[in-house]
């Protein structure tokens, strides 16, 4: 992994210094001076002492629904999501309410603490609910005006009111690729990819999983200006999402999902990003996840 690290680093400093546009949040075409490229082979020294900034590109780099954000922010955001169960002896379905604060502390750092609440539905009645939360650092490896790589631990505590006794310790490698850089007829389209680890610590019942890998290969295109009017910078995207479980009783077994959504800015700063999970593998344990999400820049 160091190598690869390493390898991405170089690769990134490398002719990578295309004019790019810098602004502090989301459906925005002001000029600015951009911002310097950083790299892995300059993670110790630079970018440490500057103020953070949040690099704009003409192909847009945006936080998705499932895949991992490989920038740093400063932004509050609101996510809710609604799970049809299926196969389930307790529940029909779920619904998620999920509220964070993230924020920058340099170029190199992000703190993000968050909290979110689920109730499990049984025949349109509240059978569980319970709070959670969790807390996270995020890590910026390389910005440059076309790539965009960050690495981020979190750690999520149980949510007793539904039943869960362990804590999730995840571990993350997001990143970004200008495709117009490659093949600039396909216009403003980005690649998006990212890999957790989760080990989950604490008492559980025999079979239990305890260690499972997430994966995620997005794209997303971008087809207005900044300055359009509600719809700014609209974006459309598909995310491949899979998790396959390492151990326990489910040893083995891999759930994918592909979501397809769109984000716009309605107002500056101000972003509404929705999308529709569906199930593509054997035997899911849903039938289908609408999400939404609220997003505010500052």
């Amino acid at each position: 992994m160091t190598r690869f690290l390493a390898v991405m680093g170089l690769w990134a400093a490398l002719g990578m210094a295309n004019p790019v546009r810098a602004s502090t949040g989301g459906g925005e075409d002001a000029r600015a001076a951009a911002p310097s490229d950083l790299g892995i082979l300059d993670f110790f020294t630079n970018g440490w002492a500057d103020d953070w900034v949040h690099r704009h590109r003409e192909t847009r780099d945006l936080a998705l629904l499932k895949v991992t954000t490989n920038f740093l922010e400063r932004e509050l955001r609101v996510d809710y999501a609604y799970t049809s169960l299926l196969g389930n002896a307790r529940y029909t379905g779920s619904n998620f309410l999920n509220a964070l604060m993230a924020y920058a502390v340099n170029r190199r750092l992000m703190l993000e603490i968050i909290a979110n609440y689920q109730w499990n539905v049984a025949d349109g009645v509240v059978a569980t609910n319970g709070l959670g939360g969790a807390a996270l650092l995020r890590f910026q490896l390389i910005d440059t005006a076309t790539a965009s790589y960050s690495t981020q631990v979190r750690v999520s505590a149980p949510n007793r009111g539904i039943g869960q006794t362990q804590t999730t310790f995840g571990y993350y490698l997001a990143g970004w690729q200008d495709v117009r850089a490659w093949l600039p007829a396909l216009g403003r389209v980005g690649l998006y990819y990212s890999f957790e680890y989760d080990n989950l610590q604490g008492p559980a019942a025999a079979g239990a999983t305890r260690n499972s890998v997430s994966y995620d290969v997005s794209l997303a295109r971008t087809w207005t200006q900044g300055t359009t009017p509600v719809f700014a910078d609209l974006t459309t995207f598909l995310e491949l999402y899979g998790t396959t479980t390492l151990d326990g009783d489910a040893a083995g077994k891999t759930v994918l999902s592909l979501t397809p959504g769109v984000r716009f800015w309605f107002v500056p700063k101000n972003s509404l990003t929705f999308g529709v999970e569906l199930p593509v593998s054997p035997y899911p344990p849903w039938s289908v996840v609408a999400r939404a999400t609220y997003i505010l820049n500052f």
